[in-house]
């Protein structure tokens, strides 16, 4: 009876061992799998400073423009291209971190000329920023200072306006300062500046864009460390001698 309950003991201890053994690769694989599936929804982000689409078409590409993934910073030293005219640096910078969720962009340029028919205008100080983590997405668009001018008379523009501040620019036109809106993906959207429409005319023109969206943070792919299975290897090993130690003293006894 009593060899009996050793050879129940070894054999249990030997399937334990080999179960945590095998258990260590299978359980890696599934979490990694799961880990890659989570890790395709990542966070993403984009900034440029100026484009100007006439009807779609585009007069003035995205100007210089980041995108995250990979991100990083994209600079460009003025700019004398469709409506846009400045000796400033324009500056875009994306940057993000799958593991977080996390993503962030800016666009921002000191001075810039919008020359428009039938007048200009001047902006001081944009700046488009976002950022998002697995909860949600913040933005802000601001000009420092900015004036029109247009069929003799000036219109100072507002600074650092409250969200979607539509402002009608007598003699000019129509924009929106400090544009916010989430699209049809989900991205939140920032425009520092947006002009909708010149003389009646609707007309596409942005200044300072950042646009942002958060995702799940991955999580770390458990693992069953080598010291573990080390430790189940060594069990089942030493389940097996006792076992074999008992049987061999038993059968000593029964020659006797």
């Amino acid at each position: 009876m009593r060899s009996r309950r050793y050879y129940r003991l070894a054999v249990g201890t030997v399937a334990l061992g080999a179960l945590v053994g095998a258990a260590a690769p299978a359980y890696a694989t599934l979490t990694m799998q799961h880990h890659q599936t989570r890790a395709a929804t990542s966070p993403t982000s984009m900034a440029y400073v100026v484009a100007e689409c006439g009807h779609c078409g585009f007069i003035v590409t995205p100007t210089p423009q980041s995108t995250f993934p990979s991100g990083g910073t994209n600079t460009q030293v003025g700019i004398n291209s469709g409506a846009f005219s400045t000796n400033s640096t324009l500056t875009a910078t994306t940057a993000g971190s799958p593991t977080d969720g996390t993503a962030s962009a800016s666009a921002t340029v000191d001075n810039l000329t919008v020359t428009l028919n039938p007048g200009t205008i001047t902006l001081n100080g944009v700046s488009a920023t976002c950022s998002a983590d697995p909860s949600g997405a913040t933005g802000s668009g601001s000009i420092t200072s900015g004036t029109a001018s247009a069929g003799g008379t000036d219109t100072a523009l507002p600074a650092n306006a409250a969200p979607n501040t539509t402002v009608n620019i007598p003699g000019l036109g129509t924009a929106v300062f400090n544009e916010q809106f989430t699209d049809a993906e989900g991205d939140l959207n920032v425009n520092a500046v947006h002009i909708t429409a010149v003389n009646g005319q609707a007309v596409n023109l942005i200044i300072g864009h950042a646009e942002c969206q958060g995702a799940p943070a991955t999580q770390p792919v458990p693992m069953i460390s080598a010291p573990v299975g080390g430790a189940a290897t060594a069990m089942a090993a030493t389940g097996g001698l006792v076992f074999l130690r008992r049987r061999n003293r038993k059968n000593a006894f029964d020659v006797v």
